[in-house]
């Protein structure tokens, strides 16, 4: 079995979440001149009013539980939410309906200390994920 640990990805990622609860984030994978998408379903489960930023934390979380399965914990992941990575990074009070997803997301970036959170965005993959998510719901 190959350790695929031991090469550095870059990983770019775009998440779209319905008021339903329903999710999907698509998340392109490099490494060196190679790439690959990953597609990730997900859900939550917050009042409509807060399904976007539940959803960033959420869509975070869902990418770094596939990276693990996949062995992938060395890298960078570009994340679209500059929001988030202040809220990371700051340690921001927080919503109480938010706390959940938070501390889930902390868990897991500490379970995974080889990746790096950096600040960007994949609007291409965003879209993707809209795309994906209308087709679902439809």
């Amino acid at each position: 079995m190959r350790n695929t640990s031991l090469h550095r990805v870059l990983v770019e990622y775009g998440y779209a979440a319905a008021a339903t609860g329903s999710a999907v984030l698509i998340a392109r994978i490099r490494r060196g001149r190679s790439a690959q998408l990953l597609r990730v379903p997900f859900s939550i489960a917050v009042p409509e009013e807060w399904v976007e930023r539940a959803a960033a934390y959420s869509a975070l979380y869902a990418l770094i539980q596939a990276l693990r399965r996949f062995g992938r914990d060395l890298g960078t992941v570009v994340v679209p939410d500059p929001e988030l990575l202040e809220d990371m990074r700051e340690h921001r009070s927080l919503p109480a309906i938010l706390h959940r997803p938070y501390i889930h997301l902390v868990c897991a970036l500490r379970a995974m200390p080889s990746l790096e959170l950096a600040n960007g965005g994949a609007e291409d993959l965003s879209a993707l994920a809209r795309a994906e998510l209308s087709r679902i719901a439809a």
